[in-house]
């Protein structure tokens, strides 16, 4: 017994300090997230709170005390609301008509309901800017003289796009992808017995899909939700473009305005504003976990899982035609104006062919700003997406370990920085980085720290939903069998987890490419991104070439998109 023990030693000693050294590693990587996140908002609170070097609560009384913030807060909670309302179930039901039911046909549509995410927030409202601009776009003018010709009178200001319909319809646009990539993810991992017991026991489709499918998912319904509630709060692109001029102020232009606007800028009343947001998405998330935790959901077990599609019958090409609907009305024809308005010398409603040209992307490629912008973009698009997942992943992983107090608090860490608005987040950066004794200012650098910080929650909502529909058999097994917690990650874990955390990185990563709140504050000439060259383009009025560069990143997330949609989903034995 001796000799065996003494054989059995050295290998013993060996997994045991593999397995300190894989926690040390990723005990390093948490840390170093933290101090990402927490060290700017830290020094944005000691500058904000205490200016002179002591506590000082004129701040709060004089943000509270504002009728506009009472204004901007209403209006946000109204956007917020509206846009979940709709978001969520067009997301989730797209999400399973692709990835449950014969409605789908090829990879192809597995990219349809994320092409929203082909363009930044802003440039997707200038497209339709384009569109529905009652006097100069090209849907609403010829509406409104064909309507006018047969005797119809109407007011061109009633179907504008600056308007409170026209905010929300914007805000569903680019909130539907974000629910249909996490809820995606979450079908194409669900156990199709689940659904044949339940058409077995007579339950007709939509049946299936309420009382069967929707609450297997129902943590990353969850998600979705969280998500959709932090993005419409911190929005600001849309907002300051058709919010402005439909005099809709939200909390994201009330605080730019602060910090740009005003004289000194009113950084005290920004941080108190990020502090109260800070303690809302808390709660939320909180409550997002408690009434996710009531009863169960679907998890991926031992057993192998292969897709089952549910056949629709007569109902498959109506359900492929609203797919395809929704694409056109919301992304394809965007899109076109972008493409025709880059071709044209200057933004007009009527299209003279004869005038087209390539010279506004031509222009955008010589050697200069606009060059190197596009990019940096690339760059740190690559760069952020592929970081927050892995740290997102990694937390996740080990929250899900931990449990009880420390994995809430993990959760909660994590989601700190969509709490503070990217703005302020960004002039936490900028004073914690930009000067002595780091002197990021101007860099790329610095950029790339606002991204990894202000992306973090995305991919870490997106983590935990994969993480959290992992069963315990795989990892349990490959523990009795003696593997290293690295080693179970890597073979166990990843590879079930990584549909959740590609469609994270394909949402970050078209996120980041068009990123425009933390581009105003710390982007300028010596480290331009395309944020900063659509300020400026909007800024001077040149129509033609910002929308040669919401082309330009159209293409980009488009063939990111794809790669990433097709080849990170599921694998199995056959396709199905």
């Amino acid at each position: 017994m001796a000799a065996e023990l003494s054989v059995r030693a050295p290998g013993q000693g060996s997994m045991a300090a593999t397995r300190w050294l894989t926690y040390a590693v990723a005990v390093a990587i948490v840390l170093l997230a933290f101090v990402l996140v927490f060290y700017p908002i830290g020094i944005m609170v000691l500058r904000g709170v205490m200016p002179e070097g002591r506590f000082d609560l004129r701040p709060w009384f004089e943000t509270f005390s504002d009728p506009a913030l009472h204004r901007a807060v209403i209006n946000t909670g109204i956007l917020a609301l509206a846009t979940t309302a709709l978001s969520v179930p067009l997301g989730v039901f797209f999400a399973w008509l692709i990835e449950r039911t014969d409605a789908r046909w090829g990879s192809f549509s597995r990219l349809l309901p994320v092409i929203p995410l082909l363009l930044p927030p802003v440039a997707m409202a200038i497209g339709w800017l384009f569109l529905a601009d009652p006097r100069a776009g090209f849907l609403a003018k010829p509406l409104v003289a064909g309507l006018q010709a047969i005797g119809i009178a109407i007011d061109p200001d009633s179907i504008a796009i600056q308007s409170w319909a026209g905010m929300v319809f914007l805000y569903v646009l680019w909130g539907v992808p974000h629910v249909y990539v996490v809820a995606a993810a979450a079908f194409s991992n669900l156990d199709p017995s689940l659904e044949e017991a339940a058409r077995m026991s007579g339950k007709g489709r939509l049946r299936c899909f309420w009382e069967v499918a929707l609450p297997s998912i129902k943590h990353a319904v969850g998600a979705s939700v969280l998500i959709c509630m932090i993005s419409s709060v911190g929005l600001y692109s849309i907002a300051a473009l058709i919010g402005s001029a439909a005099r809709i102020e939200v909390l994201s232009v009330y605080i730019y305005r602060l910090l740009h606007f005003a004289y000194p800028p009113k950084l005290g009343q920004a941080v108190v504003i990020g502090l109260t947001l800070m303690v809302f998405i808390g709660l939320l998330w909180m409550l997002q976990r408690h009434v996710a935790s009531r009863g169960g959901s679907a998890q991926i077990g031992g057993m192998g899982v292969r897709p089952n599609l549910l056949a629709l019958g007569r109902w498959r090409w109506p359900a492929r035609a609203l797919v395809v609907l929704y694409v056109v009305l919301t992304s394809l024809l965007p899109l076109l104006a972008l493409f025709i308005v880059a071709l044209q010398p200057y933004w007009r409603p009527t299209i003279v062919w004869a005038d087209l040209s390539w010279a506004n992307f031509g222009e955008l490629l010589q050697a200069g700003i606009p060059r190197q912008a596009i990019v940096n973009s690339a760059v740190l698009a690559l760069l952020t997406s592929t970081g927050v997942v892995l740290i997102a992943g990694l937390i996740a992983v080990m929250a899900r370990q931990l449990g009880g107090k420390l994995e809430k608090f993990l959760g909660i860490a994590t989601k700190v920085p969509s709490a503070v608005p990217h703005i302020v987040f960004a002039v936490g950066v900028l004073v914690a980085f930009g000067f002595t004794p780091f002197s990021l200012s101007g860099t790329t650098l610095i950029l790339l720290i606002a991204y990894l910080a202000v992306y973090l929650p995305s991919a870490t909502i997106a983590a935990e939903s994969s993480v959290q529909q992992v069963g315990n058999q795989l990892m349990e097994a490959a523990r009795v069998a003696g593997a290293t917690p690295g080693r179970v990650f890597r073979t166990v874990q990843l590879p079930l987890i990584l549909p959740g955390l590609a469609a994270g990185w394909a949402s970050v990563f078209a996120l980041v490419l068009g990123e425009l709140n933390a581009a105003a504050i710390l982007s300028g000439p010596h480290n331009p991104v395309i944020g900063y060259l659509i300020l400026t383009l909007f800024d001077n009025g040149t129509y033609s070439q910002l929308a040669a560069v919401g082309s330009l990143i159209g293409v980009v997330s488009a063939i990111t998109l794809s790669l990433v949609l097709v080849y990170g989903r599921p694998r199995y034995g056959h396709s199905a």
